[in-house]
């Protein structure tokens, strides 16, 4: 449990910094320092997708570990509690994660179309969603190159490129999220089906319990009311004894005393 909490801390850590550099690719920087941006934004994606993994499978490998325990085993209930605060607290940060790219992909988006147009105000919309959707970059450069600021237009172009690139390994990034997003909400329903199945199963032991008691009582009711009756009996037994010596003793004294 402890593992997912650190990894689920160092993952949103990652998500912060990957924000940042986010932000820093948007800022006017050199060629250089968006290379930088660029090596360490896949440093970041890439190692945050492993930590996102074995996460998962560390979760996963709870929830296996919980379905081996009895479901009368009384920290059992703790135990469920817990693993669905770490599904609850991992899917968050999924999300969180999923909302940054989706933020900076627009922004990515809207950055390029704001600089096409400065060089080549005429350009359709549709043109620039090929440029950056497709892979005809290479023609909408040759259109680009025709317009007449052609030193602004170069350095347009190249950045049209990279964040064609950027949006790319976005959307496989976000592809990547919705899936896990997906896997872990398919955990989450079928942790409640089990934890359905534990309550019916408690409820049961309950009623077991209570029809026991039950049972216990009425055999401590007819315990007391056999012994109460056993020794009705020896009382009566007792009395008759006593009264039928009396009786043989005094009909042994009368008649010695009429003799």
């Amino acid at each position: 449990v402890e593992e997912v909490k650190d990894l689920t801390k160092r993952i949103n850590q990652n998500i912060t910094d990957i924000e940042e550099m986010h932000g820093a690719t948007l800022v006017n920087i050199s060629e250089e320092q968006m290379s930088e941006n660029t090596r360490r934004l896949e440093q970041l994606s890439t190692q945050t997708a492993k930590l996102n993994n074995e996460a998962k499978l560390r979760i996963k490998a709870i929830e296996l570990s919980n379905a081996r325990i009895p479901a009368s085993t009384g920290d059992l209930p703790m135990r469920k509690t817990q693993l669905s605060a770490l599904k609850k607290r991992f899917i968050e940060t999924i999300q969180r994660y999923q909302d940054i790219e989706r933020t900076y992909q627009q922004k990515y988006r809207q950055r390029v179309e704001r600089q096409i147009r400065i060089v080549k105000p005429e350009a359709t919309s549709d043109e620039i969603e090929k440029a950056l959707d497709s892979d005809e970059t290479q023609i909408f450069a040759q259109s680009l190159m025709q317009a007449n600021r052609s030193g602004q237009a170069r350095a347009v172009l190249n950045e049209v490129q990279t964040r064609h690139d950027d949006i790319k390994k976005i959307e496989k990034t976000i592809l990547q999220l919705h899936q896990l997003f997906m896997d872990m909400q398919m955990m989450v329903e079928q942790q409640g089906e089990t934890l359905k199945e534990v309550e019916m199963h408690s409820e049961a032991v309950m009623m077991d319990l209570e029809q026991g008691n039950k049972d216990i009582d009425r055999a401590i009711v007819s315990a007391k009311s056999t012994r109460s009756k056993k020794w009705c009996c020896f009382a009566i037994a007792i009395i008759i004894l006593i009264v039928a010596g009396i009786l043989i003793w005094w009909f042994a004294f009368d008649h010695a005393g009429i003799d």
